[in-house]
């Protein structure tokens, strides 16, 4: 069963269908709306489940003030104007409870209700430009000019402080295990344990003004004003750092496939790779403060202190511009209908058509798109699930008479594990399915070299019928009847990459399933990260199914694609020409559809996810299929037919994406 945020992501993404219909009939990066603030906004918006945009305002006035705004969807005021003391430049943060958490000026921590009245204050001794970030628990930590980190609670008292040797204006970023991350203007960057004691610290050559941003490995990445961006291990290792023409305010973004983007004041933005090296950088033509926001077709947007609004394809090339009247220092948001939302410090929150491409679906997924990583702002990392293994693949297809049904599987880790691999083709009479294989045989093979490995014809004539049973049992897989003409061998693999061909021994042709158990789910130095099989796509009852098993505490990220003109890259004839994919959970519900995997806008993201597991890479435009789905223990199953009831090779793959 889907679970955790992905499922609040479908239930989200039926909701706004229709707003996202009428986005897309726009021009990408048009001006919906402008909400005239007659002020600055500097603050970067956030955006509620409900789709109202939270944003701070410094007033020109004498004394200073200050606003929070709340502003619905179609640029209308949620609720009256709160008024504050002083500046507000800090991003709000949104609780899942609804209450809005932001800082000002007049050292003052707010906690706002959903309706616009006032929670409780929580005073420091000096001001708050720190944007909050909501632990898991519930937690609220923000930096202060009173040289310090706070974490306070839900309820508004304060947990704990922990110094540091001047200002606070960096955002803090909480880590999967709970370690808070920041700068200070005492040239330090800070690793903090939730009990608010010092994990490490970094110095580098200048104030750390800018906000981190942790990657899904753990790495935290943030600029200092010495002009480079810091690569620093969780365990406070520098890793590496890259070196720009000036300061560096903004904050890092990571992209799906562990690009880091950042801006400086040297007018460059730039594109690092996760190994520190340049991927590409590009003149900005002013200073740039605004993070940016990276969207799931790969498109960077960010502010400028040129006055406009920038949208890059992922290569560095221009897409878009959107002219302001002044500096954009505030970083932009995507919503969850594609919507963007940015501030100016010409007074006005600025809401523009994007597509139907938000920020990714599965942003739980390892990178950190946009400021505080979500549109809420919360700045926390999801937690790591480690529980969930993959432990089956079956996948029923056409075999025999020149039709060989293949499958993959990797293995991960550094020790050897135990597979039970499978040609089960008679007994699928038993289960209903008509006209099976009589007769299957099973080898495999080693990718690299091709040599083979295993074979078998009959599974009772090796004389390893017991090591079979036992680890059919073990495997939780369903017996095979004794001296039946099913094909089956048990290996224990080295890591690597493995192909299992079935074929048959009399020549006949039928219907046959191809198995892949992991027969030691447990052992904790080996898993399996992907699973594939190619076969004939044919039509009704032939189509290819493939049937998934996770087993486990906690989800995990996987990627399902189902390949078919990709395959004319490997030599193979015949490919399906246009295939559709399906997901479904382990009672028939369809979590996932795709046909053409830049269909959905997720390009960016699908791309991003291959990349990280391993896959080979799309052709852009490809009618391959892709989905990236968060999937809990259980069973699911995975349809590949032909568009038209179009028949042909096709290949159905499970990466686990890291």
């Amino acid at each position: 069963m889907i679970s955790g945020p992905t499922a609040r992501w479908f239930a989200a993404a039926i909701g706004l269908a229709a707003a996202s219909a009428r986005l897309q009939a726009q021009a990408d990066g048009s001006l919906r709306w402008a909400y005239s603030t007659t002020g600055f906004v500097q603050s970067s918006p956030a955006v509620g489940p409900d789709g109202t945009v939270y944003v701070g305002v410094r007033l020109n006035t004498t004394p200073s003030r200050g606003l929070v705004l709340a502003i619905k969807r179609d640029g209308s005021q949620k609720w009256p104007l709160f008024s504050t003391t002083d500046w507000v430049d800090s991003s709000p943060a949104i609780a899942p409870n609804g209450t809005v958490y932001v800082g000002c000026w007049d050292g003052k921590l707010y906690a706002i209700n959903p309706d616009g009245t006032r929670k409780w204050v929580f005073e420091t001794s000096s001001y708050i430009y720190s944007s909050p970030a909501i632990g898991g628990d519930g937690t609220i930590y923000f930096g202060a000019g009173d040289s310090a980190l706070h974490a306070v609670g839900a309820d508004g008292l304060e947990r704990w402080k922990f110094p540091t040797g001047n200002w606070v204006d960096s955002s803090p970023a909480v880590a999967a295990d709970g370690s808070i991350y920041f700068g200070s203007w005492d040239t330090n960057i800070y690793g903090v344990r939730p009990d608010g004691t010092e994990k490490w610290r970094v110095a580098t050559g200048a104030a750390v003004l800018s906000s981190p941003a942790i990657g899904a490995d753990g790495t935290v990445y943030i600029g200092s004003e010495d002009s480079r961006l810091y690569a620093v291990a969780a365990d406070g290792a520098v890793r590496w750092k890259y070196a720009t023409g000036a300061a560096i305010d903004a904050s890092p973004v990571i992209g799906a496939d562990g690009t880091i983007y950042v801006g400086s004041n040297d007018k460059f933005f730039y594109a690092i790779n996760p190994d520190g090296t340049t991927k590409w950088k590009v003149s900005a033509g002013r200073a740039v403060v605004s993070s940016a926001a990276v969207r799931a077709d790969g498109t960077i947007i960010f502010g400028g202190d040129d006055g406009l609004v920038h949208a890059l394809n992922s290569d560095g090339t221009p897409k878009w511009n959107f002219p302001t009247l002044d500096y954009v220092e505030s970083s932009p948001v995507i919503a969850a209908d594609g919507s963007i939302y940015v501030g100016s410090l010409d007074g006005k929150l600025y809401s523009l058509n994007g597509t139907t491409a938000p920020v990714s679906p599965l942003s739980t997924y390892g990178h950190w798109p946009m400021l505080h990583r979500d549109a809420a702002h919360r700045g926390t990392a999801p937690a790591q699930g480690t529980g969930a293994r993959l432990i089956n693949l079956a996948t029923r297809g056409p075999a025999g008479n020149g039709a060989i049904l293949i499958a993959g599987l990797v293995v991960q880790g550094t020790a050897p594990k135990t597979f039970l691999l499978r040609a089960v083709g008679p007994t699928l009479e038993q289960l209903f399915v008509p006209g099976s294989l009589a007769d299957p045989t099973i080898t495999l093979k080693a990718s690299a070299s091709g040599a083979t490995l295993l074979t078998n014809n009959n599974w009772c004539d090796d004389g390893k019928k017991l090591q079979i049973v036992d680890t059919t049992v073990a495997a939780g897989a369903f017996p095979l009847p004794e001296n039946s003409k099913d094909a089956v061998v048990v290996a224990t693999l080295q890591p690597g990459a493995y192909t299992t061909l079935i074929d048959s021994a009399d020549g006949g042709a039928g219907v046959a399933l191809v198995e892949a158990y992991d027969a030691a789910s447990s052992t904790p130095n080996a898993r399996l990260v992907n699973l594939s099989t190619r076969g004939h796509v044919g039509t009704g009852a032939n189509v290819l199914i493939a049937g998934l098993v996770i087993n486990g505490d906690g989800a995990m990220n996987v990627l399902v694609r189902a390949v078919g003109p990709g395959l004319a890259g490997f030599n193979v004839t015949g490919a399906l020409v246009q295939p559709t994919l399906t997901v479904f959970a382990g009672d028939g519900t369809p979590i996932r559809n795709n046909t053409g995997w830049i269909s959905e806008g997720l390009k960016g993201d699908l791309a991003g996810a291959a990349r990280r597991a391993g896959a080979f890479a799309f052709a852009e435009g490809s009618a391959d299929c892709a989905a990236l789905v968060s999937l809990g223990s259980g069973s699911y199953t995975i349809k590949v037919s032909g568009v038209g009831d179009t028949t042909g090779e096709a290949l159905v793959e499970v990466y686990v994406v890291p």
